[in-house]
């Protein structure tokens, strides 16, 4: 695990602190400093809110284009305490979507971020775990947390083990999850408040016996609802089913919302302010005129019934 570096004290009692340029500037005393950085939230966020999202631990597990879309807006809006699990270095294919720029390729993208955070507030702690969620740092990373924003992997099998332990450690300790999946131009959310002891490790979808051998597509289609599959990517969803394509397209305004709604579902978790556990904005859906959508409606939902079927047949053919 690795923190943020120390800043020198000065007499005065504030602090010279040197960014990642190399150039060192002096900085207000750390109180000072966060009163003017959260000053154009007041009005919109209130005094407790505020208080309850500096003082909260947030794990942020995955920091690629899910996860890593809420890194930067949490810092900005007044979050002090992050824990970055992540153990993906940066590639040119992550451009297109991910907080990267060329001199980030090959870097981990968490200590990407840890080095990139101290630029804006460098009073604020981010540790990093470049294993990211492994069994080794599971229990003591959930048990640090006070809530966490997932956003590890579902495209390759491997880390669903690390998903479906993330979960099933947050609901031992009672702390709540965030969820993201972007599809196509749909971002989703599933908020999993393990607070409740009702809520079942992935609301039961997914058992821990055979999490080594789930396809990430037949994952997928026990995790997120059918209905809430946008029409642009059915297509794609088929192909991928019938093994005709690998690599699973997404797009930077998706992968954003992340960051957009997870923001405001933090301070109302943290709260304990009633929530909904399913959140869906379809953003090309959203810009169609009334009649577009209307006409997309029935191709949609023949879409729908046809891939569902693929994914039926899919799981019936890897369970013999």
């Amino acid at each position: 695990m690795t923190t943020s570096s120390e800043m020198k004290q000065e007499t005065d009692g504030g602090m010279v602190h040197t960014l990642s340029t190399g150039q060192q500037i002096p900085l207000p005393p750390h109180e000072e400093f966060y009163a003017q950085l959260i000053t154009r939230n007041e009005g919109l966020v209130s005094q407790q809110d505020q208080e309850r999202l500096r003082k909260a631990v947030i794990l942020i597990a995955g920091c690629g284009s899910v996860g890593g879309a809420a890194i930067e807006p949490l810092i900005r809006f007044g979050a002090e305490h992050l824990l970055l699990a992540e153990p993906a270095e940066y590639d040119l294919h992550n451009m297109n979507r991910q907080s990267v720029r060329l001199q980030d390729v090959g870097r981990n993208k968490a200590l990407v971020f840890q080095e990139r955070m101290r630029d804006i507030n460098p009073y604020a702690s981010v540790e990093v775990d470049p294993r990211g969620i492994v069994a080794e740092n599971v229990e003591a990373l959930v048990g640090r947390s006070t809530l966490i924003l997932d956003g590890v992997d579902v495209t390759t099998r491997p880390p669903l083990a690390s998903k479906f332990a993330l979960h099933r450690e947050a609901k031992r300790f009672g702390v709540p999850v965030v969820a993201g999946y972007d599809i196509g131009g749909l971002q989703l959310l599933l908020i999993y408040d393990y607070r409740r002891s009702g809520t079942q490790v992935l609301n039961g979808r997914v058992r821990e016996n055979e999490i080594d051998d789930l396809e990430p597509m037949v994952f997928l289609q026990r995790v997120i609802p059918l209905g809430a599959i946008p029409a642009e990517i059915i297509p794609e969803l088929r192909r991928q089913l019938r093994k005709e394509r690998k690599g699973f397209p997404q797009v930077v305004y998706t992968a954003n919302l992340f960051g957009v709604l997870a923001l405001p579902a933090v301070l109302e978790l943290l709260a304990r302010r009633p929530i909904r556990h399913k959140v869906i904005l379809d953003v090309p859906h959203v810009l169609r005129p009334r009649s577009a959508q209307l006409r997309l409606l029935f191709p949609r939902l023949y879409g729908l019934f046809k891939l569902n079927g693929e994914f039926h047949r899919t799981q019936k053919s890897l369970e013999q």
